[in-house]
C-alpha cells in the first residue's frame, strides 16, 4: 500500500529527527528559539512560516542525511 508506505517514512523521519533534537540539547535550543521569534507562542506554525524557519530546515536536511 503506497499510501501507508509514505506515511511510515515520513513518521521514521520525524522521528529520527526527534531522536537527533534529544541527544543534541543545544540545536534543540536554537530550534526552539527560532521557533519562538518566527511564530510566537501564541498561535500554530503556518506553511507561510516554513520560509523562514531556516534553522529548522538544517536540522531535518542534517536529520534525513546521518538516516536516509
Amino acid at each position: 500500500d503506497m499510501l501507508a508506505g509514505s506515511m511510515d517514512t515520513s513518521a521514521t523521519a520525524i522521528e529520527w529527527a526527534m531522536a537527533e533534537l534529544m541527544r543534541n540539547p543545544c540545536v534543540m535550543q536554537k530550534v526552539q528559539d527560532e521557533l519562538e521569534k518566527v511564530v510566537g507562542l501564541d498561535r500554530p506554525i503556518e506553511e507561510s512560516d516554513l520560509e523562514n524557519l531556516n534553522y529548522l530546515d538544517m536540522v531535518i536536511k542534517e536529520s534525513l542525511r546521518l538516516h536516509p
